[in-house]
């Protein structure tokens, strides 16, 4: 019974406070609370599109907003979200430069309409022309549900991703670095020549890719392949979780397992240890996993 009263009284306060903060800006405002300070939503929207005859290179930098790359008839980059968290836009020396600072609040919200938690749904979206073969693609994105990128032709890729669900559709990446921290990546029908990926806390699936050299290194995440070609040799480190790949093709194969299941087509070691078939052709796909099962079939 006291523990009921108690918690009614801090409610109690709680409205009170965000009542009065309400009123001292003049009107019913949303109010969200980082730690114990609170702060007014700003909840004024803006849509701004900037258009460019030609761009080869595009650099961005951006937080809490969900991101789309496609392909369509013109370049342009476009942003629809809160005005706050507008991000600049400029081009210089054959580069679009796309920044944006984070005014995330850790919290809880509160408004005429109860208590709230959510993300943004502010949106960058860029379109490249159909026929641009893109030279180079830095993408640094924090804190947003998604980015996507569909339809697009890259010759250099340097992603730096946190917190940020990814999938790729029909995307051809000649060289380049994938960094992922706490988000999925999923790539479909798409091609990676000599592609490092590094994830963290992530989960990745690949279906119907082609792969021509690169790695792929995760820390506490599973590995999902179906239906992919490698050239060149390819390698995967998993250091805390399961490796399965389906219908992959390559000219030899090589698994090591520390502790899990090791499965090689109609080999098999639930101990772990190595499993080969055709290891020494130059086109190896080589599994490493310290702490889960690997299958390959």
């Amino acid at each position: 019974m006291k523990k009921t009263i108690v918690s009614g009284l801090v409610i109690t306060v709680i409205g009170a406070v965000v009542l009065a903060f309400g009123i001292g800006m003049h009107g019913q405002r949303a109010v969200i609370f980082d730690g114990l300070t609170p702060h007014v939503i700003s909840k004024a929207k803006t849509t701004r599109t900037q258009t460019y005859a030609k761009a080869e290179r595009i650099k961005a930098d951006v937080s809490d907003m969900n991101v789309v790359i496609k392909s369509g008839k013109t370049f342009s980059v476009k942003y629809a979200g809160e005005k706050i968290n507008q991000p600049t836009i400029q081009k210089k020396n054959g580069t679009v430069i796309i920044n944006s600072k984070s005014r995330k609040l850790n919290g809880f919200s509160f408004s005429s309409t109860g208590f709230y938690r959510g993300g943004s749904n502010d949106k960058l979206t860029i379109t490249v022309p159909e026929n641009v073969n893109l030279k180079h693609l830095a993408l640094r994105v924090n804190d947003a549900s998604q980015v996507s990128l569909s339809n697009l032709e890259i010759e250099q890729a340097d992603f730096r991703l946190n917190d940020t669900d990814t999938a790729f559709n029909g995307v051809t990446i000649n060289s380049g670095q994938l960094h992922l921290n706490d988000n999925d990546l999923a790539i479909n029908d798409s091609t990676l020549t000599k592609i490092m990926i590094q994830t963290a806390d992530s989960d990745i699936t690949m279906n119907s890719v082609a792969l021509d050299g690169g790695s792929l290194s995760t820390q506490d995440g599973d590995v999902h392949f179906n239906d992919i070609t490698i050239a060149n040799g390819y390698s995967i480190t998993a250091k805390d979780g399961d490796v399965e790949a389906l219908n992959t093709k390559a000219d030899g194969y090589s698994t090591s397992v520390s502790d899990g299941d090791n499965r090689l087509f109609n080999q098999s070691n639930d101990n772990g240890g190595t499993l080969t078939q055709n290891d020494t052709a130059p086109n190896c796909l080589q599994v490493t996993a310290s702490d889960g099962d690997v299958t390959i079939r």
